[in-house]
């Protein structure tokens, strides 16, 4: 057997290299993807909380994404190893920033190990059970934004999960107000009442099927607002309530009260995504000058 071969057929050229046959454009495609930098995507993997789950980009953006060699990172098990300097890092893990010392910690080794972290619409999520004493240093992201908004001089780019298609859906109104508690936390208000754990599907129907929704996690609370809906939000228990762009109602223990003081925001879809998609190009201008 020849080590090497070409063969002319009616689909192309196809080549044989040690008894692997691969099409010419596929061995074009390979070769310059080895030549690439590596993708890393690193995020909070629980699969319990759809808000985690959907929070980064590669799944939005896969289409580009797959063009180089993409490693994913759950946030408890990132492969530092694999991590090179000329590498790129993307942090989308949701409210990554203050949320445990061992992570700000985690953070800081990702930025000495690697010249191009880029955070991508990340927050801070400082609880209030809890104090955190490691800082980030922030000085050192090649790109950095959260999804905080006018979180001082830091880029507002709120979470890319607003690309969720489900979102744009619409349902027949079955409901006044609607409740989605977090697993962790009960909300006691009398209701229809769902947790956040339940599919994706199912929560954009719940919530797309509800007039005002009522919650205590952040996502469900973003995706109500991205899905033109009011909402009120019960005990938050983090600082990452604290920056929408359009602050919810706190329930105060009177619900027709703060149903007065809603509101809905038609646009906040729309804008979300533009920012995202305005972030994408600077990532990708990122990427290509590592490239060439």
């Amino acid at each position: 057997m020849k080590f090497f071969s070409k063969k002319y057929t009616p689909k192309g050229i196809v080549l044989n290299v040690a008894g692997i046959k691969i099409k010419l454009k596929d061995f074009y495609f390979l070769a310059n993807k080895a030549k690439l930098p590596t993708i890393h995507f690193i995020h909070v993997c629980e699969p319990r909380n759809p808000g985690d789950m959907l929070s980064y980009p590669y799944q939005y953006f896969k289409t580009y994404f797959d063009n180089f060699h993409v490693l994913i990172h759950h946030t408890k098990d990132i492969k530092f190893e694999a991590i090179k300097a000329q590498d790129v890092v993307i942090l989308a893990s949701g409210g990554c920033f203050e949320v445990l010392d061992q992570f700000q910690h985690d953070i800081n080794r990702i930025l000495d190990a690697c010249n191009n972290v880029i955070s991508w619409g990340c927050g801070h999520n400082a609880h209030h059970d809890r104090a955190v004493y490691w800082p980030v240093s922030f000085e050192k992201f090649k790109l950095l934004s959260v999804r905080d908004f006018n979180y001082g001089n830091q880029r507002y780019v709120p979470c890319v999960s607003c690309f969720l298609p489900q979102l744009e859906k619409e349902f027949p109104i079955r409901r006044r107000v609607g409740i989605i508690e977090h697993q962790d936390f009960p909300i006691n208000i009398d209701g229809e009442k769902i947790n956040h754990k339940l599919g994706i599907d199912i929560i954009t129907e719940f919530i797309g099927s509800s007039e005002i929704i009522v919650t205590n996690t952040y996502h469900i609370a973003y995706w109500a607002m991205c899905m033109n809906k009011k909402v009120i939000l019960y005990q938050p228990f983090s600082t990452k309530f604290n920056y929408f762009k359009h602050s919810p109602v706190i329930y105060s223990g009177n619900l027709e009260e703060d149903i007065s003081k809603t509101a809905s925001y038609p646009n906040f879809l729309s804008e979300s995504r533009k920012l995202n998609l305005d972030f994408f190009v600077d990532v990708k201008k990122i990427i290509n000058e590592i490239g060439n």
